[in-house]
């Protein structure tokens, strides 16, 4: 049987893996949109950031960019394990 290897995330840091395998080739911008985001959080709450990184992924898709698909979703299963 093959062994098996988890990778963590880094406790330092909130980044997903694949996003750290990729260069920032303009830190400083990265920087800033970080800084609107942690802003607009701080100042009008989740489901404004929620809204405005939807409004970004539905432009992106518009202009052709390739967004990796979102794994998630806002429902919750209700049907117990057992009787699946």
């Amino acid at each position: 049987m093959a062994e098996t290897k988890t990778i963590e995330k880094s406790p330092k840091s909130d980044v997903e893996p694949y996003v750290m395998q990729i260069q920032d080739v303009d830190p400083m911008e990265t920087a800033e949109w970080l800084d609107s985001l942690d802003y607009v959080l701080a100042s009008r709450g989740p489901e404004r950031v929620k809204y405005l990184l939807m409004a970004l992924e539905e432009k992106a898709r518009r202009e052709g960019v390739d967004v990796p698909i979102a794994s998630t979703t806002p429902y919750i299963n209700t049907i117990p394990a057992e009787r699946q």
